[in-house]
């Protein structure tokens, strides 16, 4: 793995809507797998889609299943699904080494409840990467699904892995 540092093509702020967008498509994907196993059928995916803006017929959604996830018998991971919206052309494979890097020493660093808020996510990027406490306040605003100002480690493990 390259170092958050040397894999940074632009500055972090730049970043920040593509992260936000990663994070919305994240989102859209956990609220419409029903079942919580990881993985979406067709229906789901239409009605994802649908939500994100964009229409699509069953047949549509099929396809995109079938071209993303030709093993899945009809269903669609995470992953796969952001391979689909074209989220690896993000540029965003250093944010995910950088929080990657962050993890083992964000556990240890967490406040009550396991989460992590922009002041201890500042503290821990500035040992293993470069940004700011406003980046980080960016950051966790663009993770932070119900609003309260902090995220867990497992979303942010769980983000590096899919950038």
């Amino acid at each position: 793995m390259a170092s958050a540092n040397s894999s940074q093509s632009q500055p972090l702020s730049l970043n920040l809507e593509a992260l936000s967008y990663i994070s919305s498509l994240v989102e859209a994907f956990q609220a419409f797998d029903s079942d919580n196993n990881g993985l979406i059928n067709t229906a789901e995916l239409q009605g994802l889609l649908s939500s994100l803006g964009h229409e699509r017929s069953e047949q549509d959604a099929k396809d995109m299943i079938a071209h993303a996830s030709p093993t899945q018998n009809g269903q669609l991971s995470i992953e796969e699904f952001l391979e689909t919206m074209n989220a690896g052309e993000l540029g965003l494979d250093w944010i995910g080494d950088l929080f990657e890097a962050a993890v083992p020493v964000l556990g240890p660093a967490t406040g009550p409840g396991g989460l992590v808020n922009s002041e201890e996510l500042a503290t821990v990027l500035s040992m293993v990467g470069s940004a700011s406490l406003e980046d980080c306040m960016e950051i966790i605003s663009c993770l932070d699904g119900d609003g309260d100002g902090a995220v867990s480690v497992e979303e942010i493990k769980r983000m590096a892995s899919l950038l």
